[in-house]
């Protein structure tokens, strides 16, 4: 005598006779009529009622899951965006913008200091390095720039890349 099978509700089963693929959405507790389990299976054409011979289990191939409900919504901003799973980020990104745009942006970000004095001084170190762009006094106007924004880096630290890639020409 082949033994009695209860499948569990949520399990893909297929009923053999007429070949319809459901869900279990209920088991019988105790065997009834031969001995066998009762289940309810939800097909695309409604629901019946079938004992556990009639019922084969359809296995769930990974590619079939359905995402957890765990999941989380990952949002991406601003450039060079990416996303690195169990791995290091070793890229370097290159933006091209025009000097001109650089500052203005500098001049920008220097706006959110509410110190005034400070943000004065940081205002006027943006000006003498942008008149200082292409001449020999680029290095020494940099350097007066980070003297004057050390307690700010966090707002100028998208702007020292380009920086630098300034100062290996004009050095």
């Amino acid at each position: 005598m082949p033994q009695k099978k209860r499948y569990a509700v949520g399990a893909n089963v297929m009923v053999v006779m007429p070949g319809v693929v459901g869900i279990v959405t209920q088991v019988d507790d105790e065997p009834t009529v031969l001995w066998e389990y009762w289940h309810t299976i939800k097909t695309e054409h409604g629901e019946r009622r079938e004992p556990d011979s009639n019922l084969e289990l359809v296995p769930t191939l990974i590619s079939d899951v359905p995402p957890s409900q765990s999941s989380q919504n990952i949002h991406l901003h601003g450039d060079h965006s990416r996303v690195n799973v169990n791995s290091i980020d070793n890229s370097t990104n290159v933006t091209s913008e025009s000097n001109t745009v650089l500052f203005a942006r500098m001049r920008e970000q220097a706006t959110a200091i509410d110190n005034t004095v400070e943000r004065e001084a940081i205002l006027g170190r943006v000006v003498a390095l942008e008149k200082a762009q292409g001449s020999s006094g680029f290095f020494q106007a940099y350097q007066h720039f980070i003297e004057a924004a050390a307690n700010y880096m966090t707002l100028f630290a998208p702007f020292l890349p380009a920086l630098a890639h300034m100062l290996q020409q004009y050095r």
